[in-house]
């Protein structure tokens, strides 16, 4: 393949690779732990993820997981939401032959489970990518918290909504 046409191919695979991220996040909401069936297609099996900016230990995607869904009964950081979305912006993609970084914006959105609110974060990912037999894979993502804010909702009739 031309090499033009092999980058703008990697770059299509690893905007595909970071949206399935989001999809493994939003696709399986609370309650639902199937994370893993979209993340192990995301990250390297050896991959480090640094969410230490949010509370998380620096760890694998698989203890990322159950850090944020829990686990054997227990709570999970994302526990405390009914449900969430995260939107991506596209990313910034450095190619250097089989390896790669990549910056994304993203904005996500969490509707508490208890009250009627929700909390909105704002950041970027930034990743290190490299090609592996199965495509391209995350190896190391570190996670940068731009705000986040607690947003109450109007209650019904309020006139606010």
């Amino acid at each position: 393949m031309d090499g033009e046409l092999r980058a703008l191919a990697d770059r299509i695979a690893i905007q595909d690779v970071i949206a399935l991220y989001a999809r493994g996040q939003d696709a399986h909401q609370r309650g639902d732990d199937a994370v893993l069936d979209d993340w192990d297609k995301v990250f390297t099996e050896d991959s480090v993820t640094d969410y230490s900016v949010a509370g998380a230990p620096v760890c694998s995607h698989r203890e990322l997981a159950r850090w944020m869904r829990g686990r054997d009964g227990e709570a999970g950081r994302m526990s405390g939401f009914a449900g969430w979305q995260h939107m991506l912006s596209l990313p910034v993609v450095t190619l250097d032959g089989d390896a790669a970084t990549a910056r994304t914006d993203y904005l996500a959105i969490h509707r508490q489970a208890d009250r009627d609110g929700r909390f909105d974060a704002a950041g970027a990912f930034h990743d290190w990518l490299v090609r592996t037999p199965d495509g391209w894979r995350i190896a190391r993502r570190v996670l940068e918290v731009y705000f986040g804010a607690e947003v109450l909702l109007a209650a019904a009739g309020d006139g606010l909504a």
